[in-house]
């Protein structure tokens, strides 16, 4: 029998009114939770994990929040309360705007020579699979000597993935769209469905002459976008506001898979094509994967301010030995984001060509963990494209590749582990332990039998508050 936590869900399906009032995150014991809302004169929107604590989505009927958050959080019986927030992707939306001009103009140089590439049981362009990121973490010398090719499965909490990609979908599952409350995460949903049709009927050769087109404020550039005309100004435009991280998901995908091929990747549809999402669907998207058993979620967002609720969520995987990888973000500033600096998640900032910190990433300790390439990095684009992506987004999802990687050697492999592994690295000042190298990593723990010689930094007070 399900607790009182889903019993309040039930009443409210049978034709409570949802009003559009101010919105709270309430956790308090199922035995609990009904009291608390009858209390407060709350009522229940939606059920955000039922466990040990049970997460609520309420509403109040006060329009002083803050006098309704002082009463409720002084109840004795209310674990957290905290009022929902909306979340974003981060790519360049802070200090700095880097333009293709500005960016290492070698990244884009190998195009016109790409050939077609056998990988892992799918067809590819070349300059996916050789490119200046995997080469800086030395991604093919480590394949070479370890054979790594990933295991287990990474959640990517994110816009959803294309699910007819190519090159993503033998490793692709259904995953979950908490946006449209269904099974599946297609990023396809959020176009409009001619729009969607052409884009995945496209004939055009992924290998056709390099168009260029800039997304959300250059954030992103498409390299052989077959389908330009339908995506351009002249249609229902790809660079409306509406769809400005259309296509992020799909690529955040495609660098885990380009780092672990043989890895699962779930898609979690937490994010609208626009970038936004709520914070309780965050939340939501966490419970969910720890409880369908993922090994690693990797996270390309943040927020300015800690949540009670998403730490706790975070805490609760961590329980569960989820790997947790999140961005540090784009402002190009030395400041905490989240869930990047809470304790036990790998948070990741970008490093430019050189080894540098790239001029737009987050730094300092606190958010930073590791570093890894986050300028140019080509992967997978809905409809079966490719494309190159800058900012903190598309470092993260390789380490969470590269944790796919641990986890074949060492399958029981806790998050500190990971940390331990991957200390192995290219010092970069404020970026924390510094720049991932996948060889030395990698050969340092299949030399030594799957146990990992460095020592233990979990822990260390100069990566976490």
């Amino acid at each position: 029998m399900r607790n009182i936590c889903l019993l309040i869900m039930v009443v409210l399906v049978l034709g409570l009114p949802v009003m559009a009032q101010t919105t709270y995150i309430l956790t308090a014991s199922p035995s609990n939770m009904q009291g608390v809302i009858d209390r407060h004169g709350l009522t229940a929107v939606k059920e955000l994990f039922d466990g040990a604590n049970c997460v609520m989505l309420v509403t109040s009927p006060s329009a002083n929040t803050s006098s309704v958050e002082t009463e409720v959080e002084n109840d004795l019986m209310v674990a957290s309360f905290e009022p929902e927030q909306r979340a974003s992707l981060p790519e360049l939306n802070g200090l700095t705007q880097p333009t293709l001009t500005q960016s290492t103009t070698s990244i884009l140089d190998t195009l016109p020579g790409r050939t077609l590439v056998s990988f892992f049981g799918s067809t590819v362009p070349s300059n996916y699979t050789s490119q200046i990121a995997t080469n800086i973490i030395r991604l093919s010398d480590a394949r070479t000597a370890t054979k790594l090719t990933g295991s287990g499965t990474v959640a990517i909490i994110d816009t959803g993935a294309d699910p007819n990609h190519a090159a993503l979908a033998p490793v692709l599952l259904p995953g979950y769209d908490f946006t449209r409350e269904v099974v599946g995460s297609s990023e396809l949903a959020d176009l409009d469905p001619a729009m969607a049709a052409k884009l995945q009927q496209s004939t055009t050769s992924i290998l056709d002459a390099q168009n260029t087109l800039l997304l959300n404020g250059s954030s992103v550039a498409i390299l052989n976008q077959s389908t330009t005309s339908i995506l351009d100004q002249s249609t229902t435009s790809i660079l409306d506001s509406t769809l400005a991280e259309f296509g992020h998901g799909t690529m955040v995908a495609g660098i885990v898979h380009l780092i672990a091929p043989t890895a699962k990747i779930m898609p979690l549809k937490a994010f609208h094509a626009d970038g936004s999402s709520n914070l309780s669907d965050i939340i939501r998207a966490i419970y969910y994967a720890a409880d369908q058993g993922v090994n690693i979620i990797s996270m390309s967002f943040s927020i300015d301010q800690p949540s009670p609720g998403l730490q706790a969520a975070i805490l609760y995987a961590l329980n569960k030995n989820v790997i947790m990888v999140a961005s540090s973000g784009n402002d190009g500033l030395k400041t905490l984001v989240y869930p990047a600096s809470f304790r036990g998640v790998q948070g990741i900032g970008s490093s430019t060509s050189s080894d540098l910190r790239s001029n737009f990433s987050n730094y300092g300790s606190g958010v930073v963990t590791f570093a890894a390439p986050g300028e140019g990095v080509i992967t997978t684009y809905p409809g079966g494209n490719y494309a190159a992506g800058w900012g903190t987004s598309f470092s993260t999802p390789m380490v969470a590749g590269a944790a796919a990687l641990i986890l074949q050697v060492r399958p029981t492999s806790k998050p500190g582990d990971i940390t331990n592994v991957l200390s192995k690295t290219k010092q970069i000042n404020d970026m924390g332990y510094g720049r991932i190298d996948l060889y030395q990593s990698l050969t340092n723990l299949v030399n030594s039998g799957g146990t990992s010689s460095a020592t233990s930094l979990e822990n260390s007070s100069s990566i976490k508050p």
